[in-house]
């Protein structure tokens, strides 16, 4: 069996010379081979194999990256409608990925036919993560408006001390992620990505007066001086690094950081520190949204086979889905017992330096369990954690797009919110009046928005059929 995934750390060995890989295919009792291409270069090998002829059997599609124009034709065309596999009582027979959130598979349905298996991820990615020593030491708590939040950020910032109160990279300075998921947007009510009226028309977060009111609350906090002045990407290495060390006092990233990148991190501080998140609030203190996440990084594609061949790959599928606790899922996250990994004196593996680098087979970007909340150096993790969770929970307001296919947003989305994002650079700083939002926003639409909207209300309106 073939695969292509995405590789964002460093190779693995090979798998002749990985005990964990072939421990696996072992209990796969199938030859396994993947081809891990680097993150950065994923978007031109999905590219280039699509185009030529040599595909695999199971093909990961990132959720958010640019891939063709006309991706659910290739789909139908070379890989398997899985609706008969798994729709209804199917998916009986394959228990690990019946366990999948409902929304996870949404986004992997393509002219009401399920073409994918989702990579699944909890409903809420980015938050907002606090130094909460920091904040308790200027006798502080959490913000209950944009008022308190301001105030908040403005008694963080020192900058004798180089201390900032807000961490965001030019040039949108927080206001855009790409596709909703946005703390600043989400306190002032806006869109989650798009809205969907009830005749069926779509309205783009960047159109709604709530992002207006969002650009020019971010405005103010740039005049304040609130913000880290590094310009640097939003979600970059150098923020969460400033964050923790104590430069930052405020930053919004991906949920995935809490454990090890942010709780951990903060442990092992001389004094240590306490990292929490702020739970949602609402710009003028009533009722808060969070934006939903998609609840996927990303899909497998099963190709196109006799119906004992989908069902073989779909068990391969099943298994490296294996939930948390189970002999399978240890296996698949830590190898082989006493060469990869050993147990602390709690019972907890632990990664030896081979384990660190046979596990990094990409077998996650192909299926993986349901996240949990586990962090085994401090039990305390998870107890605040699902604390923050429920929090989220009552305002989770759902992407209306999920589900649907725009040509437009597949292959030119980001770069189109790249050249937005760079518009609003000036504006923010105050090199431009807010008044230019205007030509900003019409330079997005004529350049593609508009056709992403039409796709979408056509695409919408056929799923109501």
């Amino acid at each position: 069996m073939t695969g292509l995934t995405s590789l964002p750390f460093s190779p693995p060995p090979p798998l002749q010379d990985n005990q964990a890989w072939q421990a696996i295919n072992t209990e796969l009792n199938a030859n396994v081979k993947l081809r891990m291409v680097p993150s950065g270069d994923y978007a031109n090998a999905v590219a280039t194999t699509m185009a030529g002829g040599d595909l695999p059997d199971l093909f990961y599609f990132n959720a958010f990256g640019p891939t063709t124009a006309d991706l659910p034709q290739f789909l139908k065309t070379a890989y398997a409608d899985l609706t008969p596999f798994l729709a209804g009582e199917a998916i009986k027979d394959y228990p690990n990925l019946a366990a999948f959130p409902t929304a996870s598979w949404i986004p992997t349905v393509f002219d009401g036919a399920l073409f994918g298996v989702p990579v699944v991820r909890p409903p809420w990615n980015y938050v907002w993560y606090v130094n909460q020593t920091w904040l308790e030491s200027i006798g502080a708590t959490a913000p209950r408006n944009a008022d308190e939040f301001k105030r908040i950020l403005i008694a963080m910032t020192r900058p004798q001390s180089n201390q900032w109160g807000i961490g965001a990279g030019a040039p949108a300075y927080g206001l855009v992620n790409g596709r909703g998921d946005c703390p600043l947007l989400a306190m002032f009510g806006a869109p989650n990505n798009w809205l969907v009226d009830s005749g069926g028309k779509f309205t783009k977060d960047f159109e709604s007066g709530e992002f207006r009111a969002a650009l020019g609350y971010v405005r103010e906090l740039y005049a304040a001086g609130v913000f880290y002045p590094d310009p640097v990407p939003l979600n970059s290495v150098i923020l969460k690094t400033a964050f923790i060390g104590g430069k930052i006092g405020v930053v919004s990233t991906g949920w995935a950081s809490y454990a090890v990148e942010f709780w951990d991190a903060a442990l092992k501080m001389s004094p240590p520190i306490k990292i929490r998140t702020l739970g949602p609030f609402s710009h003028d203190g009533g009722k808060p949204i969070w934006h939903q996440f998609s609840g996927l990084i990303g899909m497998t594609a099963v190709k196109k086979a006799s119906t004992d061949r989908v069902k073989e790959l779909l068990r391969i599928l099943n298994f490296l889905a294996a939930p948390f606790g189970s002999q399978e899922s240890l296996l698949l996250e830590y190898g082989v017992k006493n060469i990869d990994f050993t147990f602390d004196a709690r019972n907890n593996p632990v990664k030896t330096d081979q384990g660190r680098a046979d596990t990094n087979v990409m077998w996650q970007y192909l299926a993986w369990r349901s996240p949990v909340l586990y962090y085994p150096a401090d039990p305390e993790f998870a107890k605040v954690a699902y604390a923050d969770t429920q929090s989220m929970l009552p305002g989770l307001l759902a992407d209306p797009s999920l589900g649907l296919y725009s040509s437009t947003d597949r292959s030119k989305g980001g770069a189109l919110i790249q050249s937005f994002s760079d518009g609003l650079g000036p504006i923010v700083t105050g090199g431009r009046p807010l008044s230019d939002f205007d030509q900003v926003l019409k330079d997005w639409q004529r350049a593609g928005g508009d056709q992403m909207r039409q796709e979408y209300q056509q695409a919408y309106s056929e799923s109501m059929k």
